[in-house]
């Protein structure tokens, strides 16, 4: 796993009343998952059979596992989010199936707080752009860098259409010269994640015919990027999408969550069962019987899968000008950054899981308006009733609310039922209910939290799937499956530097500047600015390999880089449990 840590660390992150439109798409396709990547809310699922006839296997969504197969562990996967506004209006966005039309189209939206777009910006921006690492290494390793740039390169959409009043920063990439203008023949190129990745933009300005919610004004950048990893079975299982969402409008948005919505299908999609791992900031879904199928060519057999979906990093919390501690009975069970050192740093993990069916007139069925698409973000049944801890979550003896439904035992501190005792001793999951397999889907939400004008937050997630081994050991899948979401958690959490957004740029930190010059430089470099701290300092080539390496013991030390060849690099700087890396040209 850790030969991907140092590349990645710099190639890492009015309302308009009708608009249809055929998202254009690509597929991830570098590990064990194929997945179909989309230009708008809906992923791994094309309704409208939009995408060239290459990329198409039959009508069924493209999330095979293993690759290759026609076999499918998701239907589809859909970001939702919705807070009230000053008026105790409730605004939401998110789709499901697309059934009455979109709450999403592409490209980016006005920045003077009307998140003003068109049609016209729609179409230009139905599109997504992919990228692999490897033809990115090629070509700036390569004689023709910087002069003769291919077209992914060319192409990158780092800048919007600024007379359209459009942000003129859009896909990071980066700045050889640290001017903030994208100039691929001058040496700049796109920043990606991952192996191969595939980057576009939605907003939500438009008329939300699926969820029939009010426009929020929100920008959300995408990154879904899958890693190379044949060695490593967690990563080589596992695609990610990294979500930039920021606030276009002029309205602050409270009680907001942000969630997301998975109709996880093993294959055949009548007989699955669903759970959540609180800890593990996940939710799941395996085969309720022992086979799946019963022969259909898309099922799995005597050897069904599980698929989880982990909120790796979620939402920033609310501002309290604290370093709020880790371990308590809060959001620190599955959160991030929790008692680091650093004040207001603080991600939600997974708040809340709600599963429903696949019946649209029930209480616990498929939601038909905004209310109910948002009572589900805050763990509410379709009659605004909350969940209850024990057998269905509703129609229940129990009065304990819950967070999480089917948690099995794996929120030990009792933070979905409010801390203290557990509500019953028993593991509540669809195994323990014997209920009868069907055909689920499941929300995970973080929140809430308040949503301010012109803010942005960022969310991580991972999707991950396992099966077991078989007559070679007795784990099942949803072992496997946990096993596998550790490792990658372990990776993400004690590896920023892959998977952050703001890595690539000089960072201050705890009132610490460091410079690092001349640069460009020709014999040496000097790096000052930090203080009496025992530094250890990495200077990477392109590839990522290290190329020299040693101790800074002094505020202001020369480091000879004569016997480097000339070319692009990076210096890592390590103290103690702050990183930071810089780039360099070596003439």
């Amino acid at each position: 796993m850790k030969k991907f840590i140092f590349f990645i660390f710099f190639i890492s992150g009015i309302s308009i009343q009708s608009f249809s439109q055929s998202p254009h798409a690509d597929t991830l396709s570098i590990n064990n998952i194929r997945a179909l990547v989309k230009a708008n809310g809906m992923q791994f699922w094309d309704k409208n059979l939009s995408i060239p006839p290459y990329m198409q296997d039959t009508t069924r969504p493209i999330y095979n596992y293993p690759n290759g197969s026609l076999k499918t562990t998701i239907f589809n996967s859909c970001l939702w989010y919705g807070g009230i506004d000053g008026s105790n209006q409730i605004h939401f966005a998110g789709e499901r199936y697309c059934e009455n039309g979109t709450d999403f189209w592409t490209g980016p939206l006005k920045i003077n707080g009307t998140a003003y777009t068109d049609t016209t910006v729609a179409i230009v921006w139905n599109k997504v752009w992919k990228i692999n690492k490897l033809d990115l290494l090629n070509y700036i390793s390569s004689t023709l860098y910087p002069n003769n740039p291919p077209s992914f390169v060319i192409n990158w959409p780092a800048h919007g259409d600024t007379s359209l009043g459009q942000s003129y920063q859009l896909a990071p990439f980066i700045d050889i010269n640290n001017n903030g203008k994208y100039e691929p023949y001058a040496g700049d190129y796109p920043k990606i994640y991952g192996d191969q990745c595939i980057f576009f933009i939605i907003n939500d300005k438009k008329t939300h015919y699926e969820s029939a919610g009010l426009p929020l004004g929100f920008e959300i950048h995408v990154f879904a990027y899958a890693f190379d990893a044949p060695s490593d079975s967690a990563l080589n299982n596992a695609i990610f999408y990294k979500y930039k969402i920021i606030n276009r409008s002029s309205n602050p948005y409270y009680n907001f969550y942000l969630g997301l919505y998975t109709d996880i299908d093993i294959g055949y999609a009548f007989d699955d069962y669903v759970a959540c791992d609180v800890e593990r900031s996940t939710y799941y879904g395996y085969n309720g019987r022992a086979v799946d199928g019963g022969g259909v060519y898309y099922a799995y057999d005597s050897v069904p899968p599980a698929q989880g979906v982990t909120i790796l990093g979620g939402p920033a919390m609310d501002a309290d000008a604290l370093d709020n501690p880790v371990g308590g009975c809060n959001y620190s069970v599955n959160g991030i950054n929790f008692g680091d050192g650093i004040v207001d740093n603080e991600r939600l993990g997974m708040c809340r899981f709600i599963y429903y069916n696949n019946a649209a007139n029930s209480i616990n069925g498929d939601p038909r308006n905004s209310m109910e698409f948002y009572g589900y973000l805050k763990g509410n049944w379709k009659d605004g009733t909350a969940l209850k801890w024990g057998g269905n979550g509703w129609d229940t003896l129990s009065t304990k609310n819950a967070r999480f439904m089917f948690p099995g035992l794996s929120d030990t501190l009792n933070w979905g039922t409010g801390c203290g005792l557990r509500p019953t001793p028993n593991d509540w999951s669809e195994v323990d209910l014997s209920n009868a397999p069907g055909d689920r889907r499941g929300l995970g939400s973080m929140g809430p939290f308040t949503f301010n004008a012109g803010a942005t937050k960022y969310v991580d997630v991972v999707y991950t799937t396992a099966a077991s081994y078989g007559f070679k050991s007795s784990l099942t899948s949803v072992d496997i499956l946990k096993q596998r979401i550790d490792s990658i958690r372990n990776f993400y959490l004690h590896n920023p530097g892959v998977f952050q957004d703001n890595v690539g740029v000089n960072i201050i930190k705890n009132d610490l500047k460091i410079n690092i010059y001349p640069n460009p430089a020709t014999e040496y470099v000097i790096i000052e600015g930090i203080g009496n701290n025992k530094t250890v300092y990495s200077i990477f080539n392109l590839v990522g390999q290290i190329v020299k390496s040693g101790r800074i013991e002094s505020n202001s030390s020369k480091i000879s880089v004569n016997d480097l060849k000339s070319g692009i690099y990076f210096v890592k700087l390590q103290s103690g449990t702050e990183a930071f890396v810089y780039k360099i040209i070596k003439k």
